[in-house]
C-alpha cells in the first residue's frame, strides 16, 4: 500500500510539472507573437507620414492612416489567436514627431505601440493566474 501511495503522490507532482511546463510554453509563444505584432504595427504606422510636411522639411506621422493599419493588424491577430467572448486585444499608439515637438526636444520621430491582451486565464493551475499580457514596441526613424 505504501508503494501505491508514493506512486500516486509522484504522479500528481509530475502531472503538475507537465501542466505548468505546457502552460508556460503557450505563454512564451503568446509573448513572442504579440511582440512580433507590436513591432510590425509600430514600424508600419511610422511609415505613414504626411508628404506635404515632409516636403517642407519636417517629419509628421499620419495618425489616421497609422491607426487604420494597426486596426488591420489587430483584426488579423485576433483571427490568429481565436479569441473567445469576453477576451480582447487592444492597442495604443503614441506618436512623437515634429508636429508634437520631437525636434525641439532633440529626439528622433518615433511611434510606440502598446498591445494589451485580456483573456480568461492562461494557466490551468489554481495557484497561478495571468489574465493580461502587455507588449510594447517602438519604431524610431533615426536617420531622419
Amino acid at each position: 500500500m505504501k508503494v501505491f501511495i508514493v506512486f500516486i503522490a509522484l504522479l500528481i507532482v509530475n502531472m503538475t510539472f507537465i501542466t505548468y511546463q505546457g502552460d508556460l510554453n503557450r505563454y512564451v509563444r503568446l509573448q513572442t507573437f504579440m511582440k512580433a505584432v507590436a513591432e510590425e504595427a509600430a514600424a508600419g504606422a511610422a511609415l505613414y507620414y504626411d508628404e506635404v510636411a515632409y516636403s517642407n522639411g519636417s517629419m509628421v506621422i499620419n495618425r489616421e492612416e497609422g491607426e487604420k493599419y494597426i486596426e488591420y493588424l489587430l483584426t488579423r491577430a485576433e483571427q490568429t489567436l481565436d479569441l473567445k467572448e469576453g477576451e480582447s486585444l487592444t492597442a495604443e499608439m503614441e506618436v512623437m514627431d515634429d508636429g508634437s515637438g520631437a525636434a525641439e526636444q532633440g529626439v528622433s520621430p518615433s511611434v510606440t505601440v502598446t498591445l494589451r491582451l485580456t483573456v480568461a486565464d492562461l494557466f490551468r493551475l489554481p495557484f497561478l493566474s495571468r489574465e493580461q499580457v502587455v507588449r510594447s514596441a517602438k519604431y524610431e526613424l533615426a536617420d531622419y
